[in-house]
């Protein structure tokens, strides 16, 4: 039974005394929720708590949706039958629910009734410094009653009828000929109900709100209507810049992978050997500039880049294309941060150099090769920090002074407002960039 009406179950008896009874036997249903978490079994109940249950022994009648507090303090309605014996009740049947959730939405019903019949008097039957009031918002407000009918409006929506309809607004008109399309949020059943409407070529945010008598009748709707044409043009706006920005980054890119493919002919169709390493990297270093607005326009952000993201497949690009050696690349990136392009990039040519300098130089004695790429922001200075780690068995000095390090520390230090270090450590070679969150999210 108790898992049937997703309630508690209980059987009380009276005791001697009749100022109390006591529960003899109980029922749970098979719920995580459960209204009592431990056993009340042979625990004493009081009048004052469940005055439905006391109701039932002296009147032998069976109650319905009577409320009291169970014995752990929650807010319960009971539903109680008698147990009758020889024309005597000798027990009650008790079915509990919790009702707490239901008496906190009552409450809040009953204290937005309470608001709207306030706000209600206001606007039906204002003092002069109500209507003051009333006209001096933005909003075009209208107040009319449960016939739809406009019993008040202030200055703002008298213009605004008069600019969108045409004619004067008066008190007695149907506010739905002046407005249908704002009708059905009239009729949807919501107290509160607030959406956009375009209303002769403008924009609007409409707040409809019912209104409630003392009685909690329904009485009316306050209807306000505020003006967001010139956000949705900016919002337009910044849509077809995006749109524009998008195709200026997908050129952008389409140009640097032509400029790529010139080199790759270039060095198919032949050069010396001694100028292929420097073709190679020029390569790279477009590739990865071209990779910041690929990364751009696989996201959803116009001129915002995913750093590890890109960081990623500017990586992976480097180790497959790279020595004959077997390179193992992982990475660790703490999280998405986004940075404008013109960031980015910076960061993708500052990326390429620290991996090539690993595949390039870092396995030049050894068959196999780890490179380890952190990317993340240190919580107690907020910068953000790039290291690349490598095991290679390479010397100090090796290319302490190579063309890649000093672009790394002049983009670092003129772009990126950074610092850059490159020190040998017990496991290798570890090259690391820390600067400034320029606006990550």
């Amino acid at each position: 039974m108790a898992n049937l009406n997703k309630s508690s179950i209980f059987i009380d008896c009276p005791t001697k005394s009749n100022n109390h009874i006591i529960v003899v036997a109980e029922a749970m249903p098979d719920r995580n929720d459960v209204l009592y978490h431990n056993s009340v079994i042979k625990q004493n109940a009081y009048e004052r708590f469940e005055p439905g249950v006391f109701e039932v022994f002296k009147t032998k009648k069976s109650v319905y949706h009577h409320r009291g507090m169970s014995q752990e303090g929650k807010v319960i309605e009971q539903n109680v039958t008698p147990i009758i014996y020889n024309n005597r009740v000798i027990a009650a049947l008790i079915m509990e629910k919790d009702i707490s959730n239901q008496l906190l939405e009552e409450n809040k019903m009953k204290a937005l009734t309470e608001a709207t019949y306030t706000l209600s008097q206001i606007v039906s039957h204002p003092s002069e410094k109500q209507l003051f009031f009333s006209d001096m918002i933005d909003e075009s407000l209208f107040d009319i009653d449960q016939d739809l009918i406009i019993r008040y409006f202030n200055l703002t929506a008298e213009k605004l009828v008069k600019d969108i309809v045409g004619i004067d607004c008066k008190m007695g008109l149907s506010f739905v000929e002046l407005f249908p399309n704002i009708e059905e949020m009239l009729t949807d059943g919501q107290v509160i109900t607030i959406k956009e409407r375009k209303l002769q070529g403008h924009y609007f945010q409409v707040k409809c709100i019912r209104l409630f008598d003392d009685l909690g009748n329904v009485s009316g709707h306050i209807i306000m209507l505020h003006d967001i044409t010139d956000l949705k043009e900016k919002e337009k706006e910044l849509v077809s810049k995006s749109v524009a920005l998008r195709e200026v980054h997908h050129r952008v890119k389409n140009n640097l992978q032509t400029v790529a493919s010139l080199l790759r002919l270039q060095m198919r169709r032949g050069i010396p050997d001694e100028s292929k390493h420097y073709f190679e990297e020029s390569l790279n270093r477009i590739l990865s500039i071209a990779s910041v607005y690929e990364v751009i326009l696989d996201g959803a952000y116009a001129d915002q880049v995913d750093i590890g993201k890109l960081i990623i497949k500017i990586g992976d690009m480097l180790v497959s294309t790279g020595n004959t050696q077997r390179l193992h690349i992982h990475y660790d990136i703490q999280e998405s941060f986004y940075l404008p392009s013109n960031i980015a990039v910076s960061v993708a040519l500052v990326a390429n150099e620290l991996i090539t300098n690993c595949v390039t130089h870092a396995f030049n004695h050894q068959e196999e090769g780890h490179i380890d790429v952190v990317f993340g922001k240190n919580n107690k200075t907020g910068k953000l920090v790039l290291m690349v780690q490598d095991d290679g068995q390479k010397e100090q000095g090796e290319y302490k002074q190579s063309f890649g390090l000093n672009i790394i520390n002049t983009i670092t230090e003129n772009d990126l407002e950074g610092k850059f270090t490159i020190d040998r450590n017990h496991l290798g070679t570890l090259g690391k960039v820390v600067f400034d969150d320029w606006g990550s999210h």
